[in-house]
């Protein structure tokens, strides 16, 4: 296993599926950035959001290192800025909750505000949950989507997705349960990307149409 890993071995590694290339992404830059996404929250949630975040940063790496442009910046600034926005994302999701409970315990106390002007407390309350509601729908839809996407895929790509994406599996344990060979196996999750991006495209137009309509 290869252990002087350049920032450019890393890239390298990481758009050729390299599963060591990903966890020596990890032990070089985890710390550095679970620092700076704990300075993003602010005090906002718990240790296990800001570890959460951390997860939802390298899985992201992983599914969309292509979209990693080496000659607009560096690697590390590209990450820095992932985890801004996953942060920033779960900080606003925290705030939302809080603001939910705050309001939810004022109404069951006040029907009005103090000055007696304004919506009451009772209806900001209401609102502010219809938000999160609408806002837990839209994530519900996107899962189903997923899950719709991936039972459109045949069987075998379905399980290299599962294996390489959800489990992280390494190119050669995924050779040793499917005994396919490195090249089937590129050139099949290739494909199934593909695929898992028309097909989801083609959902969310029939979700936007549905809902117009």
């Amino acid at each position: 296993m290869q252990t002087d890993w350049s920032d450019d071995d890393l890239y390298e590694g990481l758009l050729a599926r390299n599963a060591h290339a990903l966890e020596a992404l990890i032990l070089r830059y985890s710390r550095e950035v679970s620092y700076f996404i704990r300075v993003v929250l602010d005090s906002t949630g718990t240790l296990q959001d800001a570890e959460e975040c951390l997860n939802d940063l390298f899985v992201t790496v992983w599914l969309e290192i292509e979209s990693f442009d080496p000659a607009r910046g560096s690697l590390r600034t590209w990450l820095t800025m992932r985890a801004k926005y996953i942060a920033l994302d779960r900080r606003r999701q925290i705030q939302r909750r809080q603001a939910v409970t705050m309001l939810s315990l004022e109404a069951s106390d006040h029907t009005s505000a103090p000055n007696g002007e304004g919506f009451p407390t009772e209806y900001l309350a209401q609102r502010a949950i219809d938000t999160s509601m609408e806002r837990l729908i839209e994530q519900r839809e996107r899962n189903e989507e997923l899950r719709a996407a991936l039972r459109a895929l045949p069987e075998l790509d379905r399980t290299l997705v599962y294996l390489r994406y959800f489990k992280l599996a390494s190119t050669e344990e995924i050779c040793a349960k499917t005994r396919l060979s490195r090249h089937a196996i590129d050139t099949r999750l290739w494909r199934a990307r593909n695929a898992l991006r028309d097909t989801l495209e083609e959902l969310r137009h029939e979700r936007v149409r549905a809902r117009s309509e």
